[in-house]
């Protein structure tokens, strides 16, 4: 992200990391948010160390040689979502500032996006630049991880509906293959499911803004990502095409396409839920 450059120009995304969930703000500044004026100034970001790839440039302040364990998990990371999305990889360059220690990072966050909370790594998008920012930690991975599928995302598809940047950035997040189920999701789910809840795809795809996801949010997007992914190539079929042609969302609902193939999905998604653990 270029220094200096004024964030109430256009549309932005922020991907925030809270805890072991994201959250997602699609914010408009032209409009403001609550805590002022959001700019960005990278004078104070790392640039002490400078690691670039094809599709990434890795700014730091924690010396790291370019055969490091992330520089090639990132990498290897690319080419999963690509090959699993089937996506045309977009050539846009990620550029990543990986701060050493939460001080330097917390100066830098009230410094430029003062109404955001402190949270471990966020992912910030505009039309001229990717950027993801953390902090060194024992879950740099698994943080980087998170935020850089939120940006190869973005760099691919003209626009990304909440739900799925959301379940797809927790597919990918762990260091596993993806297609490993996530124990802690299926746990909290089975919990909920004793307790009375049912999935509704239909109202997550209906969600828009970060103040309205809550943590189960999160954890039954990724519920229907991973089910539809491995389910059959049918489910497979119907939520790739969702992704390919976000702009549809709107008049085809992804629940509507999926019943064609899966007259009762939700039904079938509780069953896999509880059978997987």
């Amino acid at each position: 992200m270029p220094s200096g450059q004024n964030l109430e120009a256009g549309p932005v995304a922020v991907r925030i990391r809270r805890g072991s969930v994201a959250c997602t703000l699609g914010l408009l500044l032209l409009t403001g948010c609550s805590g002022g004026t959001f700019r960005a100034n990278n004078d104070d970001v790392p640039n002490r160390y400078q690691i670039e790839t094809e599709s990434m440039i890795l700014h730091s302040d924690v010396k790291l040689d370019k055969d490091h364990e992330i520089i090639q998990n990132l990498m290897q990371l690319r080419r999963d979502i690509g090959q699993v999305l089937e996506l045309k990889l977009g050539e846009k360059q990620v550029e990543v500032y990986l701060f050493k220690d939460q001080e330097s990072y917390n100066k830098w966050l009230a410094n430029n996006y003062p109404g955001l909370p402190p949270r471990r790594a966020y992912f910030i998008g505009t039309s001229q630049s990717l950027c993801v920012y953390t902090v060194w930690s024992d879950r740099v991975l698994e943080d980087l991880r998170h935020e850089y599928t939120h940006s190869v995302l973005h760099a691919s598809l003209p626009k990304v509906p909440l739900w799925l940047d959301e379940g797809l950035a927790e597919y990918f997040e762990l260091p596993t293959a993806p297609g490993i189920p996530r124990a802690d999701y299926l746990a909290e789910l089975s919990t909920l499911l004793r307790n009375g809840w049912r999935p509704n795809l239909q109202r997550l795809e209906r969600l828009e803004a970060v103040g309205e996801m809550q943590r189960l949010d999160y954890a039954e997007s990724w519920a229907w990502v991973h089910w539809m992914l491995h389910n059959n190539t049918q489910t497979r079929t119907a939520l790739l095409d969702y992704a390919h042609n976000p702009a549809l969302a709107s008049t085809q609902p992804l629940l509507r396409r999926l019943q064609r193939v899966h007259p009762d999905a939700e039904a079938a998604l509780i069953q896999w839920i509880e059978g997987a653990r």
